[in-house]
């Protein structure tokens, strides 16, 4: 269809009507038959005029895979206007539908969206705005108009962005599942008889929803809302997945729910505000039901929980603004003695957190602002909220951690000196403590090289390896208290004698050098990143100047500590001492971070190798391949591979199992010509899924004489990583 020239007219008036021939629309100004013509005559005031039926905006059947441009997501539309409404003419939003089905993986390269809308006032009515992804689109007034979702694997399908001032959406249902975006972005959002269908990292965490309803598949359908935050008035929520604890967001940020229903299948699901909640956060409600009973969203940690007064709902019901109190600081990391200022953005009492009154005095108020004066006089830290108050109900806090005061570093009490065992060296230092706890930092060396390093309580004992025979070993201590900084280092040598043969070697990595280390040396582990050539297609890097891996805390599914990928492409090479090896195994015990099972943040070439058997400088062995995948979901594929010369090859079929989940443990091993891998979780098996819970692979292989391990992640970082928690490896014996 030929478009038609704009006009000079800065306001226009549009139909969409899907059942006119192209030549019946061409024959009408201003009438079209499909989105993208309509979208091509824009001008800056636009009313769309929607009549029933499917329109695509994006062609669904088109084969060419959709990518994005400079960095972004690939978009299906791209519209600027500066006032734009689109209406449906069926007061049923059902009938009336702008439809795309595409998503990451799935047709697309990148988190695919319908809609990037520059619009300074955007308006939508009795329409459906749905990725159709994977989820069918019936359409009963023409069954013919109908389409079965492009695949049963969820993956990341948008429908939309808004960039400007205000959105304004009724009656209109937004359908995808995960990372819905209904038109997320503008300034100020406004959904009222809507309906939502969505996972995770979902909904719009800057907007007011009243008279709304959703269809929840994931745990936690917003991403955050930090700022003012979100909120709910008067709606309903629909539980449809198996998740028996629930939460609003993952990253956190203030939330209001008012006279709002929860519907669940089961009584004893939990509902939070967050999964980790900061002891600052403070969200509210009123009138909450699960279930018709009143509950009580968060319970587990009741200083997040403003229970609304009814003068504070009306106001915000009056006023669709939620009862947010801005402080200057939610979180202050103090050394005592110290002061400390907080403001708010109305007058408030401020007061002290039961019991720990002693620790500051408030010395000026004025207004919304107070000025305290801090004071430890213990050894430990204390760690407790300051929080404001206003005439109203609303509260603000701010989380502080006040350290004791400084005092200097401590002294050595004498010379350190290592001390030999059997199979070990322990450094024997003493320190003029003063009381208080030992932080200080030790790290062993071995000819110059980090060998083990300090992560939590100092590491004085060195475990001996056959690679120490006749090199020289340096332990380095930097005495620190719990109330001091760090004192000039002190170092202290030996040279190690030989040792026996060794043909283990096990680690917890909690003494494990995170430090750039390229070096392929025999006794030592090799720390760099690395981007594999069958990554080429997607484009990340990394940077050299920062640690590949990190000891840590983990979250979501990692933990407890271990060691995680800091960078995209993180790698791990041990080589051991030069000799010829046979027979060898390696059971690896990992928690990946994601907790559905799919491993990895998308299906983009993610992927983690575990290998044995290897040539660390050849880049040559057998290893288990873990990657993620478009057919799944919530499963990530399994598959043995060979490595020659840094080329992977398959060594069998992939298999798709649910076991990559907390509690992993990996077991691979070549034993006379023969790989095998086994894995399996201590993670229950999910109710949902059919697949594999355990994985069992085995082939035939030539025999090659190296002992290496290599350990590759092509994942993306932050809530794709992996923690790793143990790693055990045996050589056997000629």
């Amino acid at each position: 269809m030929a478009l038609l020239p704009l006009v000079a007219s800065a306001q226009r008036e549009l139909l969409l009507d899907g059942s006119l021939s192209d030549d019946e629309a061409a024959a009408r100004p201003f009438v079209f038959n499909n989105f993208r013509d309509a979208v091509a005559h824009f001008a800056d005031t636009t009313t769309l005029y929607v009549r029933p039926g499917v329109y695509w905006v994006n062609d669904p059947d088109q084969p060419e895979v959709v990518r994005g441009e400079n960095g972004r997501e690939p978009f299906g539309c791209v519209i600027r206007s500066k006032v734009l409404r689109l209406v449906g003419l069926d007061a049923d939003a059902r009938n009336t539908v702008l439809a795309s089905a595409r998503g990451q993986m799935q047709g697309a390269v990148g988190n695919f969206t319908m809609f990037d809308i520059y619009c300074d006032s955007l308006q939508v009515e009795n329409l459906t705005l749905g990725n159709f992804c994977n989820v069918d689109l019936d359409y009963p007034l023409n069954p013919a108009l109908s389409r079965k979702k492009r695949s049963d694997a969820i993956t990341q399908a948008h429908v939309g962005y808004v960039h400007g001032r205000s959105l304004q959406a009724k009656n209109v249902r937004f359908i995808s599942r995960l990372n819905l975006n209904p038109l997320n972005g503008a300034t100020e959002s406004y959904y009222e008889d809507c309906h939502f269908e969505c996972t995770d990292d979902a909904l719009n965490g800057t907007a007011v929803y009243r008279h709304c309803d959703f269809d929840l598949y994931g745990q936690k359908p917003f991403w955050s809302t930090f700022g003012r935050g979100a909120m709910f008035i008067d709606c309903d929520f629909y539980l449809k997945g198996p998740s028996r604890e629930m939460f609003f967001c993952k990253q956190g940020g203030p939330l209001t729910v008012v006279d709002c229903r929860y519907h669940v299948p089961d009584d004893s699901i939990y509902i939070g505000w967050t999964a980790y909640p900061q002891r600052w956060l403070r969200c509210y409600q009123s009138g909450f039901t699960l279930n018709g009973k009143p509950y009580v969203i968060g319970h587990r940690h009741p200083e997040n929980t403003v229970l609304m007064s009814p003068m504070l709902q009306q106001r915000c019901s009056a006023s669709l603004q939620p009862p947010f109190l801005a402080i200057s600081r939610h979180e202050a990391d103090l050394r005592s003695p110290a002061t400390l200022t907080l403001s708010s953005d109305s007058d408030a009492t401020w007061r002290m957190e039961p019991g720990y009154e002693s620790f500051a005095s408030l010395t000026q108020t004025s207004g919304g602002k107070a000025t305290f004066t801090l004071t430890n006089e213990t050894n430990e830290n204390a760690t407790f909220c300051i929080v404001a108050t206003t005439a109203d109900g609303r509260e603000a806090a701010s989380h502080i951690v006040l350290k004791p005061s400084l005092l200097s570093s401590p002294a050595l009490l004498r010379k350190p000196r290592i001390s030999r065992r059997a199979d070990s060296l322990l450094l024997d230092y003493r320190l003029n403590l003063q009381g208080c706890r030992d932080e200080s930092r030790i790290t062993w060396q071995r000819d110059g090289i980090v060998v083990s390093t300090t992560h939590d309580t100092p590491q004085r004992t060195y475990h001996l390896t056959e690679a120490d025979a006749g090199r020289t070993i340096t332990a380095v201590i930097e005495p620190k208290s719990s109330r001091s900084d760090y004192g000039s280092a002190t170092s202290v040598t030996l040279k190690a004698k030989r040792q026996k043969r060794i043909d283990s070697l096990s680690t917890d990595f909690h003494d494990f050098p995170c430090q750039w280390q390229p070096e392929t040396i025999e006794g030592y582990w090799t720390v760099d990143g690395f981007k594999p050539a069958d990554t080429d297609a997607y484009d990340w890097h990394f940077d050299r100047n920062r640690p590949m891996w990190e000891y840590g805390e983990g979250f979501n599914g990692a933990v407890g500590k271990g060691l995680l990928q800091a960078q995209r492409g993180a790698r791990l090479r041990y080589t051991p001492v030069k000799r010829t090896y046979n027979n060898m195994s390696l059971t690896l015990n990992v928690d990946p971070t994601k907790t559905a099972g799919q491993g990895f943040g998308s299906a983009t070439g993610q992927y983690m190798d575990v290998c044995l058997k290897f040539d660390t400088r050849s880049l040559t062995g057998y290893g288990l391949r873990i990657v993620r995948t478009a057919k799944h979901a919530k499963a990530v594929d399994f598959l043995l591979v060979e490595y020659k010369d840094g080329v992977v090859t398959p060594l069998t079929a992939p298999v798709s199992a649910t076991c990559y989940r907390t509690g992993c443990t990996i077991v691979l091993s070549y034993a006379n010509g023969q790989l095998t891998a086994r894995v399996e979780t201590t993670t229950p098996r999910p109710a949902d899924s059919t697949l594999p819970h355990a994985v069992s692979l085995s082939a035939p292989v030539a025999s090659n004489p190296f002992g290496g391990i290599h350990i590759q992640h092509t994942g993306s970082c932050g809530e794709s990583t992996t923690m790793l928690h143990r790693l055990h490896a045996v050589w056997a014996e000629l």
